[in-house]
């Protein structure tokens, strides 16, 4: 598209070639296409000068973080200054889901509002970029715009769901007091229950035992008895696949994402202090991780959320020295359920749960990847260390389709 001064340039020389036809040669058509050229191009500076000024959008949402797989819902307000009255105006938004355009006709009207819907947003940091706003005449001959502003964020968190259309058994097992893969060598623990009492929620209620004693049998996880609980998720590349390394989404670190995001929801259902602890996060004095105990606030939640919804696999190896070097393991306290989340196992991450096994911490490692024979060694290191390992791969990750953006009503 041409700018203004382009256009004022073409429409000049345009008219001062139909001019001079009209001067050479005479004429009532020569005449004609003289005026009309000259409408035009007095037209185009009087459309360029006289615009929206001032241009102010304002961005609502229903929320400002939604689950992966939601859809979020915008409203835009938009409202300018402008001394004549305008035939047409376009604005165009970059999304995070695409471009979107609304075509408004204002004539006198200076402010507008109207609604768009996006889907299909993966996991991650979001935020609208510079858009810009069209004006012209009639029939498009002279065209102007003008930037707006962006800046908008929105935040995409995984959504800890099932996978798929069912519950993950592995989970289910570990969330329920006992040992998801029965070769681990440690055995089944009994779980407690007791009956159901009000204000219970429903998601402790034991079918099972509910089925044999004929009355409601409310569980208590495990989980329950751990005095706090650490989340690790590891990020390290040769955690994970190397095929799939460079794909856009790599499924079993979504998976482990995805059982991270789950274990931070048990965690607050249980009332147990938790940490999450991503292995590529930057640390250092001013980004101090610490135990968040007090679930009252739902901003602490949120912090976990928004730290895995920027989770990805690291492109180098020095991303996971600080799981190396760190001695975050002894200031947690005695005991600490662990949970550390991986693809597959290698070298530095064994290394790092044996030192923490060996401090006395109960650890528990899912590996959202099917283990290879080459893993067998950091397998069985671990389980004669006391550590109980589990496979997660047996529900794919739900499918959220192609993301894209589409109006809603007027």
């Amino acid at each position: 598209m041409m700018t203004a001064p382009v256009q004022w340039l073409f429409h000049a020389v345009l008219t001062a070639a139909f001019a001079c036809l009209y001067i050479w040669h005479g004429g009532k058509a020569a005449l004609f296409l003289s005026i009309t050229a000259s409408l035009i191009l007095i037209s185009g500076v009087v459309i360029y000068l006289l615009g929206p000024r001032r241009i102010r959008i304002r961005r609502q949402m229903n929320s400002e973080r939604i689950m992966v797989g939601e859809m979020v819902r915008v409203q835009v307000q938009v409202e300018f200054e402008c001394r004549i009255p305008l035939l047409w105006i376009m604005l165009c938004e970059d999304t995070p889901a695409g471009v979107h355009r609304k075509l408004l006709f204002p004539g006198m009207r200076r402010k507008f509002a109207y609604q768009y819907q996006m889907s299909g947003l993966r996991r991650g940091l979001y935020q609208w970029g510079s858009g810009r706003l069209y004006w012209g005449d009639v029939f498009g001959w002279n065209t102007v715009s003008a930037e707006t502003s962006g800046s908008t964020p929105l935040v995409v968190v995984p959504s800890g769901s099932a996978f798929g259309d069912g519950e993950s058994a592995a989970f289910l097992a570990i969330d329920e007091g006992t040992s998801a893969n029965p070769k681990t060598g440690q055995g089944n623990r009994s779980p407690e229950f007791r009956e159901y009492q009000p204000g219970d929620p429903l998601g402790r209620i034991h079918w099972k035992s509910t089925a044999k004693t004929g009355k409601l049998q409310t569980f208590l996880p495990e989980i329950s008895e751990s005095t706090s609980i650490g989340i690790l998720v590891y990020e390290g590349r040769t955690g994970y696949e190397r095929g799939m390394q460079g794909a856009k989404e790599h499924p079993a670190f979504e998976r482990a994402v995805n059982m991270a995001a789950r274990w931070v929801y048990t965690a607050v259902r249980d009332e147990v202090p938790y940490q999450l602890w991503r292995t590529g996060e930057e640390t250092g004095p001013d980004k101090h991780q610490r135990w968040l105990s007090d679930l009252i606030h739902v901003e602490h939640v949120n912090l976990s959320l928004d730290s895995l919804a920027q989770a990805s696999i690291s492109s180098a190896d020095s991303s996971v020295s600080s799981l190396v070097n760190t001695t975050m393991l002894d200031q947690w306290p005695a005991g600490t359920r662990i949970i550390v989340l991986t693809g597959r196992l290698d070298a530095v991450l064994t290394g790092w749960v044996v030192d923490a096994a060996e401090l006395g911490h109960e650890i528990e490692v899912q590996l959202t990847e099917t283990p290879v024979v080459e893993d067998d060694q950091w397998t069985e290191q671990l389980r004669l260390s006391g550590v109980r390992i589990s496979t997660i791969t047996d529900r794919s990750m739900p499918s959220v389709g192609k993301a894209g953006v589409s109006d809603v009503g007027a």
